[in-house]
């Protein structure tokens, strides 16, 4: 493929994410991405749509990457309030799988310039440590809840980590505090229950723990 054929091919994934993210928001109704995030209305803003909840579930999972400020953990919340604990974690690890994609490949195809106007300089630095020892790296950065899912994800297209690495290590590095987040969700309206209490108590002390690594 010559230069002319990659530059032409870029154009069209460039012209063809636009439309899609044109459509999902059309489907998705932007206004409740404007100041209106909450667990509660992310909750039933999915389950108003029935019988489609789990695909408009997976499709804001899709867009998240356009929206850098959306955060995770609320959606991942969301998820178990209208899901249950089992089918939020199943539909949230896929959600997790398709924005890391999404955001992975975007930041490819548009490069640095693209993810430092959308994300800032700070989160690109990392970029030099994840070149060696990805996996490990980054599963590691993935664990704790401190980085932005989106910022890193965007940061990893940068670099010369392989996609395999990097998907596995994102899903997995996830997947406990979703585990934690979902059933956060699940027992949203018993908030004195152990079932509450319990995961939301692993998620402070992971945060403060990662913090002092941070520092160290």
């Amino acid at each position: 493929m010559n230069k002319k054929d990659r530059i032409n091919r870029g154009k069209f994934y460039i012209l063809l994410t636009i439309i899609f993210v044109a459509l999902t928001l059309l489907i998705l109704n932007v206004k409740y991405l404007n100041g209106k995030l909450s667990i509660v209305v992310i909750a039933n803003f999915i389950r108003k749509n029935g019988v489609f909840s789990s695909s408009i579930y997976l499709l804001i999972f899709a867009i998240k990457p356009f929206f850098v400020i959306i955060p995770s953990n609320i959606i991942a919340i969301a998820a178990g309030k209208v899901f249950g604990a089992f089918w939020g974690f199943i539909l949230t690890m896929i959600g997790y799988y398709i924005s890391g994609t999404v955001a992975f490949f975007l930041s490819r195809l548009l490069g640095r310039s693209f993810v430092e106007d959308l994300i800032g300089s700070r989160f690109v630095k990392l970029d030099q440590n994840l070149e060696k020892n990805g996996f490990k790296i980054l599963f590691l950065l993935r664990l704790p809840p401190i980085l932005p899912y989106d910022a890193l994800s965007y940061t990893c297209g940068l670099t010369k980590i392989k996609y395999s690495d990097f998907i596995w290590a994102s899903v997995l590095g996830v997947a406990p505090e979703t585990l934690c987040y979902v059933i956060l969700g699940m027992n949203f309206n018993n908030p004195f229950s152990v079932k509450f209490i319990l995961p939301l108590i692993i998620i402070i002390f992971g945060i403060i723990f990662a913090k002092k690594l941070v520092k160290r």
